[in-house]
């Protein structure tokens, strides 16, 4: 079984975490972990909007865009969040 076949083209057929783990028979935690890992190869947004998970069509590219902004901004958060752990680890 490959995820991708659950995850459709098109944000307005997304498809939650829930609805995949439903139709996989698979928890949701180790959807995520699967994604992840497809995500290196496909991309599948999910854009936190409450809508779930979807592959972008052609014309979905400011979407993969915003994506990639909400990504990154959450990179650098959790960046920022390490701050005083690496510097308790240094003493």
């Amino acid at each position: 079984m490959c995820i991708l076949d659950y995850i459709p083209y098109g944000q307005n057929n997304a498809v939650t975490g829930t609805r995949l783990s439903e139709l996989t028979g698979i928890n949701r935690r180790k959807i995520r972990k699967i994604i992840a890992e497809e995500r290196r190869k496909t991309p599948i947004l999910n854009l936190q909007d409450g809508k779930g998970y979807f592959k972008p069509t052609e014309e979905e590219k400011h979407l993969v865009e915003r994506y990639v902004k909400q990504e990154t901004a959450r990179l650098k958060s959790v960046g920022w969040s390490l701050k005083a752990a690496r510097e308790f680890v240094k003493q």
